[in-house]
């Protein structure tokens, strides 16, 4: 407790401040989307302020996942939203602006419901929240799973590699004009490869998952034991993340990698100073930067061109996508009432409607483009039901979310042990820039949470079991 920083206690002492500053110089125009704004993040902070160190932008320090997602939908979607709303005359932006609002009210009573029924045991996060790094008593479990996981890794790479057609990074380094193709050759190498639904999320996980579990996990047991055996398995796992998740030139993946690292030592030291900020924003758009400079014409290939891209896709493009929903349901095409979502499409006749690539087919006027428009779930539950999707979405989010927190806390229990540190760093990217542009069934399958889920109830069974209770000597 003595040595943590209250962030919520803070921005509710200041941004009543800064709502009558705003209230006083602001235009017209602007004057109802940000004060509204600003009305909402204050009635969070009402709301979860008993939780604040759970919900509230103060457990970002020890990377708790419903303060990733609030942190995240406020600097990735509701800022720029004001942004986009003030850029664009098209009546659908008060709905869509106050489909964002709503967040604010309709999540944290999903959280406060779940916590009613399935309560955090407040004493015991209190504690958790101050301590360090510790031993558990399952770790060389942990070591022997790394091992096997790596092997599994490699196998997926080659089978990968064997089954692509083309590999996008190799033609990006070696052809000078690659960047007039490699569109084309990413989309070859990933959704339109030709293989099985099995094999897909296979080569998904790899890069989502299992290599950057793999990468914290070795990193922790490092940090930990300070045995070279970990330093090479740390060394192996990142060097095939890098080399895997940069093959098909998507830049998320690489810098999922690289964010991972930056959450663990975050977490370690609860700390951020100038220099660890610059080291890690080097590294997480080193190679974001590279993919936009080879894809690029050569005349744009300018730092401030490709920074400026750099800087539009991550703060604008997820809040301008999700305009383009609002723009073209109901008004362009009736509601889909489930179809998006192979959840509920079997009950249609017409099957799934493939919603991310119809809405880039309408905005980007590419009637034969294979790309997707992704955007945060508030668009798919918009698209299929309205305003009801919206609420009742937002709602299950924060139900859902608690449990998942509860049962990470419970099997880890209430320790930053190698199992609460491997997951909370290992999935930051999916709680954070995946969350802002992928729909919940991606979320669960694709990106591997329900994986995350099932790998808990093993560590919780193995906790359990007698017989991997005591550290094994001959591995640790």
């Amino acid at each position: 407790m003595e040595n943590r920083f209250d962030f919520d206690k803070y921005l509710l002492f200041t941004l009543p401040v800064f709502w009558i500053v705003f209230l006083l110089i602001l235009k017209e125009e602007a004057w109802f989307f940000v004060n509204s704004l600003f009305f909402v993040v204050i009635l969070y902070e009402v709301l979860i302020y008993k939780n604040r160190y759970l919900y509230g932008f103060s457990g970002i320090r020890v990377l708790s996942m419903p303060s990733i997602i609030l942190l995240s939908f406020t600097v990735l979607i509701a800022l720029p939203s004001v942004y986009v709303v003030l850029s664009n005359e098209n009546p659908v932006r008060y709905a869509y602006f106050i489909s964002i609002t709503s967040f604010y009210f309709v999540y944290p009573v999903g959280l406060l419901t779940a916590n009613r029924f399935f309560p955090i045991h407040g004493l015991k996060y209190n504690h958790f929240y101050i301590r360090p790094f510790q031993k558990t008593g399952i770790d060389g479990f942990i070591y022997e799973m790394l091992l096997i996981l790596f092997s599994l890794s490699i196998l997926i790479f080659v089978v990968y590699l064997y089954r692509t057609p083309v590999v996008p990074l190799i033609e990006m380094l070696s052809n000078p004009r690659a960047y007039m193709v490699l569109w084309i050759m990413r989309e070859e190498s990933m959704k339109l490869l030709e293989v099985s639904i099995i094999e897909k999320y296979l080569y998904a996980w790899l890069r989502d998952l299992f290599l950057p579990l793999g990468i914290l996990g070795s990193l922790f047991l490092f940090d930990i034991y300070k045995k070279r055996q970990y330093i090479f398995l740390f060394l192996g796992f990142l060097l095939l993340g890098i080399v895997n998740n940069s093959l098909t030139i998507a830049k998320a993946p690489t810098a999922a990698l690289f964010l991972s690292i930056a959450a663990f030592y975050f977490m370690k030291h609860q700390q951020l100073n100038l220099r660890f900020i610059l080291i890690f924003i080097v590294l997480i758009f080193s190679f974001p930067y590279m993919v936009y400079h080879f894809v690029s014409q050569p005349e744009f290939r300018s730092p401030e061109n490709l920074l400026n891209s750099i800087f539009n896709r991550v703060f604008v493009v997820p809040a301008q996508v999700l305009f383009e929903y609002f723009k073209i349901f109901p008004i362009k095409h009736e509601f889909l009432f489930g179809r998006s979502s192979n959840l509920l499409s079997w009950i249609h006749s017409d099957g799934i409607f493939n919603l991310a690539n119809y809405v880039a087919k309408i905005w980007w006027h590419m009637p034969n483009t294979t790309g997707n428009a992704n955007a945060i779930y508030i668009g798919y539950f918009w698209a299929d039901f309205g305003w009801i999707g919206i609420i009742l979405s937002s709602y299950l989010i924060g139900i859902t979310l608690h449990l998942f927190y509860r049962k990470l806390l419970l099997v880890s229990n209430f320790n930053k042990n190698s199992v609460y540190v491997i997951i909370t760093s290992g999935s930051v990217m999916t709680f954070s820039f995946t969350f802002v542009s992928t729909n919940i069934t991606s979320l669960l399958l694709t990106r591997g949470l329900l994986l995350i889920l099932l790998i808990l109830f093993i560590i919780e069974w193995v906790n359990k079991n007698k017989k991997y209770k005591r550290i094994r000597e001959n591995v640790i």
